[in-house]
């Protein structure tokens, strides 16, 4: 048995590598994995980069942000495979909510019921409410509200991001946009630290529960197919453990696979709410797999299309596609300048050949809009720089001089 030392946020999405340690998928590969829990982003990628875990459930921006040397010095490590696609939301205190007014709800009562689901199923719907609030605001000469996001390579902040622009709120300068780890955001917010975040499950189902906060808006319903999270791979284990490499890509798709279906939700629910992974009630987490959120405290589970999915070969196979539309995040947002000398490298990243080698479900890349959006034109990896000129007009991106 070889020992491979894996590091986690405790989110929600780390079911596949946490479902092929409890089922017995690594065993049987010829792994022991010690799982180990970890409290920031920062900590899973700087033990990674010094050898202290072999791999990682890492952000997928941060791990292709790493690799390209973007925002921190370059850190050598692959990834083989996405744990999945989705399962983020954005959530507003009680405080915030009721700064929004009417069109929102006044109170976070049970009476918001119906329009939490007016919500789900209009997401832009809160976005007028939103302004209305930080109008009210500056004009009493008060300061933004702060919003916390998980790390500035994620999807979480591309997501907010992008969402506040759809509304013509500038996230630079309408919004004080600070960093937390995912396990803390829910304290922060009870605490009036922050007056919102965006991160993945089971934190805002948790802040719903707790009566601090209300979703306003679902990720997958304003983007479809978001690369959350990777499994990502130290170039040394990979390099000088090669089998025992492709032995853990295999076992955590096979973990990705048990997740998928549905005849397991109650269980993978139960596994992962055990104090060692999330430490939170099952019925909390099950409440991402069912893709049923509930949007208000007192509220009816809401379906939502996607929500989180760990189906292979489409949600974890390797994209270019998908790490295309990650790297023009970074640069929309001004974390680098444009390069199309990093694209190429961008496709050496995401090469699926360790992903197919593995013996796994294959596929070709998705057909068409690899992230679909309902709050901006589609992308299309091959247009990039035209991508990019759209948000230039608006002042949003900022391209290499």
């Amino acid at each position: 048995m070889k020992q491979v030392t894996v590091g986690f946020i405790p989110l929600t999405d780390a079911a596949p590598l946490i479902a092929a340690h409890e089922c017995g998928f690594a065993a049987e590969a010829g792994l022991r994995l010690d799982l180990v829990r970890e409290v920031s982003w920062a900590n899973i990628r700087d033990k990674l980069s010094v050898g202290l875990f072999d791999a990682a459930h890492m952000l997928a921006p941060m791990a292709l942000a790493s690799a390209l040397g973007i925002g921190h010095v370059r850190v050598p490590l692959t990834a083989p495979l996405a744990l999945g696609l989705n399962g983020a939301a954005i959530t507003v205190s009680r405080g915030f909510a009721q700064e929004m007014g009417s069109a929102m709800g006044s109170a976070m009562g049970h009476e918001m019921g119906g329009d939490a689901g007016h919500a789900a199923a209009d997401p832009m719907a809160a976005l007028g409410p939103i302004a209305a609030a930080l109008k009210r605001r500056a004009s009493a000469g008060l300061a933004p509200p702060a919003f916390g996001v998980v790390f500035p390579f994620s999807t979480h902040n591309y997501l907010l991001r992008a969402f506040l622009a759809a509304g013509g709120i500038d996230p630079d300068r309408d919004v004080r946009l600070v960093v937390i780890p995912p396990s803390l955001m829910v304290g922060s917010l009870e605490k009036g630290l922050i007056d919102g975040f965006c991160v993945s499950s089971p934190w805002n189902s948790v802040a719903v529960e707790a009566t601090v906060g209300r979703i306003v808006a679902a990720g997958a319903s304003l983007f479809s197919s978001l690369p959350d999270k990777v499994l990502a791979i130290g170039d040394a284990f990979s390099t000088h453990h090669a089998a025992a490499a492709r032995a853990l890509v295999a076992a955590t798709i096979r973990g990705a696979a048990w997740c998928a279906d549905p005849a397991n939700t109650t269980a993978l629910a139960r596994m992962l709410s055990a104090p060692a992974y999330l430490d939170i009630p099952a019925d909390l987490v099950r409440r991402s797999f069912d893709g049923g959120l509930v949007f208000a405290p007192g509220g009816k589970p809401i379906p939502i299309a996607d929500y989180l999915r760990f189906d292979a070969p489409q949600a974890v196979r390797p994209s270019v596609g998908r790490f295309t539309w990650l790297y023009a995040q970074m640069v929309r947002w001004g974390q680098t300048g444009f390069d199309r000398e990093t694209l190429a490298r961008i496709g050496a990243f995401a090469n699926a050949r360790a992903y197919d080698a593995a013996g796994a479900p294959q596929g070709a890349e998705p057909a068409g809009d690899p992230v679909g959006s309902r709050i901006e034109t589609a992308f299309d990896p091959a247009a990039i720089e035209a991508y990019l000129r759209r948000f230039e007009r608006r002042g949003q991106a900022h391209p290499a001089t």
